[in-house]
């Protein structure tokens, strides 16, 4: 075979692998070899030839799976198939929403007030375009969702949260892992202060005991890239999570922090594929003050879609019912509809 004719395996993923082998194999056995004489010169790279080499070429790939990162997986092979669109209540039942959450953890350090003061503060201080002032706008969300918590449950963050190799398919082929930005773990507080003395991994293991929530960082930039385009990936993230801890159902966020899509997966029941919600973008605001020889940037309660209180419900409320299938709640109604992202 002539190195212009070579077959390339590099960008198959180990499904298509598994079943080109199969293919060749049955290819090979159908071939039927006839005898030549000895006379006759034997020709060189026949059907068979080539059959044989690419085989030997494939089956070592085959026997050994790649370990894939998150950002090195074809999302394409899991089958994520978007079932419908999640879209804010009417104004009314949302403000009824926005003012009852605000009074969750009012007499803790994080309570909504000083969640508004830390924005504004960040607002007028920093750019919105680059990843640290990105996290520091994720990081008060958070510290705002773990005041909303109520006791005896507790929640604890974890960055930069490892998980550990997975299988995304039932065929067994291509493994994957890979660190998630955010992980949210909600508990009884005994169970949920193991994870500051003696940081676990999150596996399986602890799955009857906590709820997990993820979310992914979508890095900001000077060049407008939607955060839609982020979701690709962000979903093979929560399929992969979602596989890790056994679970049938997973929920969490992409954000850069001032914008946000919620997203909810179901994972097929029989192993392959998955298919998922994801929420109308979301942006928080501020107003801003202007005087004769300066200006800053305000977040005020205006209790509608562009108040902060609205994410920082929306993301406490979603913490705990991460594992839980999506019927509907306080915050969003289901459009049902979306085929392939």
């Amino acid at each position: 075979m002539s190195a212009s004719n070579k077959l390339k395996i590099s960008g198959l993923s180990g499904s298509e692998l598994d079943l080109a082998l199969t293919q060749l194999r049955k290819l090979r056995s159908s071939v039927i070899v006839e005898e030549v004489p000895e006379s006759d010169p034997t020709p060189d790279d026949t059907l068979t030839d080539q059959l044989d080499s690419t085989s030997s070429t494939l089956e070592p790939r085959v026997n050994n799976p790649l370990s894939l990162s998150f950002s090195a997986a074809d999302d394409k092979a899991l089958n994520i198939v978007r079932k419908g669109l999640l879209y804010l209540h009417p104004e009314a039942t949302l403000r009824e929403a926005i003012i009852a959450s605000r009074t969750a953890g009012s007499d803790k350090l994080w309570s909504n007030d000083n969640m508004y003061k830390h924005l504004s503060l960040f607002a007028s201080s920093f750019t919105d375009n680059n990843k640290t002032s990105s996290r520091m706008v994720i990081d008060t969300f958070f510290f705002r969702s773990t005041a909303m918590v109520p006791l005896p449950q507790k929640m604890i963050v974890m960055l930069g949260n490892p998980v550990r190799v997975v299988h995304p398919r039932l065929s067994q082929m291509d493994k994957i892992s890979g660190v998630i930005d955010y992980t949210a773990v909600v508990a009884e507080s005994s169970i949920a202060d193991s994870y500051i003395c003696i940081p676990p991994t999150l596996s399986q293991r602890h799955g009857g005991e906590v709820v997990a929530f993820f979310a992914a960082s979508a890095e900001t930039s000077t060049v407008t890239v939607p955060l839609e385009d982020h979701l690709p990936r962000f979903l093979l993230e929560l399929v992969v999570c979602a596989k890790h801890l056994e679970k049938s159902h997973i929920r969490g966020a992409l954000t850069t922090g001032f914008k946000w899509h919620f997203v909810v997966v179901d994972l097929d029941a029989a192993g392959n594929g998955a298919k998922y919600w994801v929420t109308e973008l979301i942006e928080w605001k501020w107003k801003t003050k202007r005087s004769p020889t300066s200006w800053e940037r305000l977040v005020e309660e205006t209790s509608d879609d562009s108040d902060p209180a609205l994410i920082a419900g929306i993301l406490s409320s979603w913490i705990s019912e991460s594992f839980t299938e999506f019927n509907g709640d306080q915050w969003f109604v289901r459009r049902p509809g979306g085929g392939v992202r």
